[in-house]
């Protein structure tokens, strides 16, 4: 059977995110994680609470390593799928997974790019929104006509046919929720995140990651992978750019899904890891498919 692996993002986490996880990988997530971040992974699935996993520098590592377990429980039940990809953070996941990355090098480098982006944020009052709408086209007219009269607003993510999130300032998101008409918009929901990512207030975290890239390893992954910025395939050669643009670039997540079901056709899209946000990406957009949803070691044989 031909299916999809996706890989969740920042926003994904819950407090005590994958405890089941720890006796069955207890090298993975206590020894070599440890080992690559200097702190204890084990300590914040037992006493983390939400407002400290909702940190950049400690939601990332956190999602990552408990999606990746997650989804080498998956390859072992289903076999491998015929592509993976990921949402934002998702992404080293679904290219981990898939072999471009070594497990802790992929550690070092979402660790750095967690800290690079925390720190990019901080004081920057900005934040993000999602934006329910039923008619895109008209909702992106909106967006530059603002932007044309100096309300910057970005479009961080192009989640599925009826849902992108922007980022803006906090002042404007609170004007957007209370006015989402100025957006030809039915809901503006704001977001619970430290600030502005996916736009040109994380633009400082590049050189940071692209030095951190510099110095890892990657191979040539054994499952295709489609990426972020562009929704083509990564390769060896483009891999560490388009990391680092992905970065302050728009999520093209709903591109990615449209063009995996156009070129692949797979009988089956499976979320794994924490939440279900991508199951619902999926199902708006291409509404027919089979859509499964691993977030536990449950739900994988159910």
């Amino acid at each position: 059977m031909s299916w999809v692996g996706m890989f969740p993002g920042q926003g994904s986490q819950e407090p005590g995110m994958g405890k089941e996880l720890l006796e069955k990988y207890p090298e993975l997530l206590i020894d070599v994680f440890d080992d690559a971040l200097g702190w204890s992974l084990e300590s914040v699935i037992s006493e983390g609470d939400s407002e400290s996993i909702k940190r950049t520098n400690i939601a990332q590592p956190y999602i990552f390593a408990i999606s990746y377990c997650y989804g080498l429980e998956v390859l072992k039940e289903y076999g491998d799928p015929s592509a993976l990809i990921g949402h934002s953070l998702g992404e080293y996941t679904a290219l981990t997974i898939s072999g471009f990355f070594d497990y802790a090098d992929a550690l070092k480098i979402i660790s750095v790019r967690g800290e690079a982006m925390q720190s990019s944020v901080e004081n920057s009052d900005t934040g993000m929104a999602a934006v329910l709408t039923t008619d895109l086209d008209s909702t992106l007219k909106e967006i530059e006509s603002l932007n044309s009269q100096d309300i910057e607003v970005w479009i961080s993510n192009y989640n599925d046919a009826s849902q992108i999130v922007i980022s803006s300032s906090n002042e404007n998101l609170e004007y957007l929720k209370s006015n989402s008409k100025a957006l030809g918009a039915r809901r503006v929901i704001p977001l619970e995140v430290a600030g502005a990512f996916h736009s040109k207030i994380v633009s400082p975290a590049k050189p940071e990651l692209a030095t951190a890239l510099e110095g890892i390893q990657i191979e040539e992954g054994s499952i295709p992978v489609y990426m972020n910025v562009d929704a083509n395939l990564a390769n060896i050669e483009s891999l560490k750019e388009r990391l680092v643009n992905q970065i302050d670039n728009s999520v093209l997540f709903y591109d990615q899904i449209l063009k995996i079901e156009s070129e692949i056709k797979p009988k089956e899209w499976v979320h794994i890891g924490p939440g279900n946000v991508t199951a619902g990406m999926v199902k708006k957009s291409i509404s027919s498919k089979e859509i499964r949803v691993i977030n536990s070691l449950e739900s994988i044989t159910q």
